[in-house]
């Protein structure tokens, strides 16, 4: 059949729309769907009255006023530029953003890898953001518990929500965490106070989030469960700890810290290693603002991911085009097709500083060859345009065994 004689997407049977519709997840692509045409928007309705509307007031043992709040991270891509001599158009830009919509509806700027408001945008970032203009690519939300007038609230490592979608009734939200010195908390709306685990074999988790829609727990070991509808935990996979060899500076040794991260589909635990001598120091990666003595900096990773057929952890040398992104609140995985101007096969985090006189800084970990950079522009990264240079070398210990001990 010619291009020319395929009928309009307008003209497709409503069931088949209502079935596209119903399957969009987040409240910017249902809105995006619903503004194509009349067809399409009288094929799904509005996303519900009752769904969540963030941020919503969470029980606390000590103050009143804490909330859930939700941020989104998404790549925003630029229209094509109109050229009125006839020259190509420049090529559209890409900036991975993190977006936080206020109550009094306006939407506000967040650096990547903290809760700092954007004031001072790049020159050539955009002054207005149209949804039917730009392309808007969701790539995961974040979710925080903040005080109402005071920051993110010390000693939660980690927040999720599920089930975490824009149809979603509010007497539906039922919200995880994972607290000081591992523990797993779990609040359903409407409860009067937070149920925490009562593990008997003692774990402490080190990161939560929802795979396959279902909530995942992974323990200092490397080991990760399930957390069923009753709020306890079911075993997904062994330790990592059970791995012989390896290319980090592991052997097969846990790690200080540990990341969940999903990507194309398969589950990862990233293993991070710092230098230095930790003992009389409880670690938390996680806490914002908390600064502990005498904490070197990171110095390597090992990235593992979970084959479900043999339920076996599987050591990944390289990511391809991908780099997985760790912060302080969400860890997230982007292909550099989608991002370019970025390096793939690598892993960006935040390194704490041990001076409050210094900003936390974002680097770069290449598992090519296993070095560190420093990121110098990190609160937005932006493809296509002047983005070949983004970091700069950084010295890092060497990966001698006194770091492995």
């Amino acid at each position: 059949m010619d291009r020319s004689e395929r009928p309009p997407w307008s003209d497709l049977p409503p069931e088949v729309l209502s079935m596209i519709g119903k399957r969009l997840d987040t409240g910017m692509d249902v809105l995006r769907f619903r503004s194509v045409c009349s067809s399409f928007r009288s094929s799904i309705p509005p996303p519900h009255r009752n769904a969540p509307r963030f941020p919503i007031r969470v029980p606390h043992s000590l103050i009143s006023s804490v909330f859930l709040c939700e941020s989104t991270i998404c790549v925003l891509e630029t229209p094509d530029e109109a050229s009125d001599s006839g020259a190509p158009s420049p090529p559209r830009s890409r900036w991975l953003v993190k977006v936080q919509e206020s109550n009094l509806g306006d939407v506000q700027l967040l650096s990547l890898f903290s809760q700092m408001r954007i004031t001072c945008l790049p020159r050539n970032f955009p002054k207005v953001i149209d949804s039917l203009e730009f392309g808007i690519v969701e790539i995961c939300r974040e979710y925080r518990l903040e005080y109402s007038t005071w920051g993110v609230v010390p000693g939660i490592r980690k927040v999720v929500v599920s089930p975490d979608c824009v149809w979603t009734d509010l007497d539906e939200l039922e919200v995880y965490s994972i607290v000081e010195e591992g523990r797993l908390g779990y609040w359903k709306y409407g409860d009067e106070n937070w149920t925490y685990l009562d593990d008997q074999r003692g774990c402490s988790y080190d990161d939560i989030i929802v795979y396959e829609g279902k909530v995942c727990v992974v323990d200092w070991s490397g080991m990760v469960s399930l957390i069923d509808s009753s709020f306890r935990t079911q075993k997904l996979s062994p330790s990592i700890c059970t791995i012989d060899g390896g290319s980090g500076s592991s052997g097969g040794s846990s790690g200080n810290c540990k990341y969940l991260v999903v990507s194309s589909g398969d589950l990862y635990v990233v293993d991070r290693y710092f230098s230095g001598n930790r003992s009389g120091y409880e670690f938390d990666a996680y806490m914002e603002d908390f600064l502990y003595p005498d904490i070197e900096e990171t110095f390597d990773f090992t990235v593992y991911r979970l084959d479900r057929r043999c339920g076996k952890w599987v050591e990944v040398r390289s990511l391809g085009n991908m780099a997985f992104f760790l912060s302080n609140h969400c860890s997230y995985a982007i292909s550099m097709h989608e991002l370019g101007g970025c390096n793939g096969n690598c892993i960006y985090f935040l390194e704490n500083t041990d001076s409050p006189s210094l900003r936390d800084k974002v680097n770069v970990f290449s598992l090519d060859d296993r070095s560190i950079k420093c990121l110098v522009f990190s609160d937005f990264l932006m493809s296509t345009r002047g983005t070949s240079d983004l970091t700069r070398p950084k010295s890092t210990p060497s990966r001698s065994k006194e770091f492995v001990d």
